[in-house]
């Protein structure tokens, strides 16, 4: 292991500032990083070179993540798909602290949700 750490905030929904533009994290892998632009290309770019950018800052972290397009379900049976939905509001409400469908502005439960950094 070279010792080499994300820092917090990187991470799915994240904006950065990376090579004079703020883009949109939608895919983040032990290597690269895919960002986006609002009607822009979708960019791969190496972790470490996103670090090492002199102009690279996290911008904004979201408090609840953007739920993915469910439009890829579409092609599964119908139960599945609602199965998988199922799991996917759980999910997201073990890793974030509130389901999906928590109003704007509902804090997670004691105990739940992301901690703050240390």
């Amino acid at each position: 292991m070279n010792g080499m750490r994300r820092p917090a905030g990187i991470g799915v929904g994240a904006w950065v500032r990376f090579g004079g533009q703020v883009r949109t994290v939608t895919a983040v892998t032990t290597t690269t990083v895919k960002l986006t632009e609002t009607d822009g290309p979708v960019v791969v770019v190496e972790l470490d070179a996103l670090l090492k950018d002199e102009d690279f800052a996290v911008v904004d972290i979201p408090v609840r993540q953007p739920l993915p397009a469910a439009s890829f379900l579409e092609t599964f049976p119908k139960a599945v798909m609602e199965k998988a939905l199922w799991w996917e509001g759980h999910i997201l409400e073990v890793l974030h602290g509130l389901p999906p469908t928590a109003e704007p502005g509902t804090r997670p439960r004691p105990g739940s949700g992301p901690r703050p950094p240390s």
